[in-house]
């Protein structure tokens, strides 16, 4: 599924075996730039296929002139609740619009996978990820409704009711 956007050469398109190595590395970038990474983000970056897809979820890539620069995955709960997990773009091409075209992307893709709440987990620390969600219509929520949090580094909950607005 490719998708043209606002921005001219910058395209949505699901997961291909190709990108699984920028799926990591875009979300290595931001980790270790701000955290360490996990034993679980370790888990779910080297098999995306196993512990996103065929659990039920989608990775998304924004890809600039058909190179991986931001990359997203929604991550199925439940049948009608999805967590916006693995989000990043690389610092080369942020402040170009291209995380808020890819969060757009991922509402709209989880509304077609018939989610009625998107989640997230995110920290205080990731000021413009925190600005972007907001802007978007996230809304801050206890942190129970993400279940387990299987992280050491603090974090903060994020919701969207996705039937509002249909």
């Amino acid at each position: 599924m490719a998708r043209r956007f606002a921005i001219s050469n910058v395209r949505i398109i699901e997961y291909r075996p190709e990108y699984r190595q920028a799926f990591q590395d875009i979300n290595y970038e931001w980790l270790t730039r701000y955290f360490e990474v996990e034993p679980y983000d370790r888990i779910v970056l080297t098999n995306p296929e196993r512990h996103v897809i065929e659990q039920g979820g989608v990775v998304l890539f924004a890809l600039e002139d058909d190179v991986p620069v931001g990359t997203c995955a929604l991550m199925k709960h439940t049948e009608v609740k999805y967590e916006l997990a693995k989000m990043g773009v690389t610092e080369s091409a942020r402040g170009k619009g291209i995380g808020r075209v890819l969060v757009a992307a991922a509402i709209e893709r989880a509304r077609q996978l018939g989610a009625e709440t998107l989640i997230l987990a995110t920290s205080d620390v990731l000021e413009a990820a925190n600005h972007l969600y907001k802007r978007l219509g996230f809304q801050p929520a206890r942190l129970d409704i993400l279940g387990p949090i299987p992280y050491k580094r603090h974090s903060i909950a994020m919701w969207m009711d996705l039937r509002d607005g249909e």
